[in-house]
């Protein structure tokens, strides 16, 4: 899985990136320090699960959303529609609302672009 410590960071630095929330505002939010929360956003220190547990309630995620770190692998027998779904749905309600939607104009005109190449064919 690599370093969960950094994993669990890239997430929490990303959520918090997405809910347009500072460093400051974290740490004014949950009563940590803004050098301790760099550096769990960074990997470098270990944290409790008190601390966590105030991190994920001043981001308004689930312990759940934290620890999610399926990947799809297409080449899998076990590949299903709704567990790409999934994955996709976890990945992107951490974003902007803008960057999703701008996210559902690029699929729906590639797959525009798929279904007229099909036409063209036949």
């Amino acid at each position: 899985m690599g370093d969960l410590k950094r994993i669990i960071g890239d997430k929490i630095r990303n959520v918090r990136n997405a809910r347009g929330m500072t460093l400051q505002q974290l740490s004014e939010t949950t009563g940590l320090q803004t050098s301790y929360l760099g550096d769990v956003e960074r990997g470098k220190r270990n944290t409790s699960l008190d601390s966590l547990e105030k991190i994920m309630n001043a981001l308004e995620i689930r312990p759940g959303d934290l620890f999610d770190f399926r990947e799809v692998d297409i080449n899998s027998s076990e590949f299903e529609i709704s567990s790409v779904l999934e994955v996709h749905y976890q990945f992107l309600k951490a974003k902007k609302t803008e960057d999703v939607k701008m996210i559902h104009r690029i699929t729906k005109d590639i797959f525009n672009s798929i279904e007229g190449s099909r036409q063209e064919k036949e």
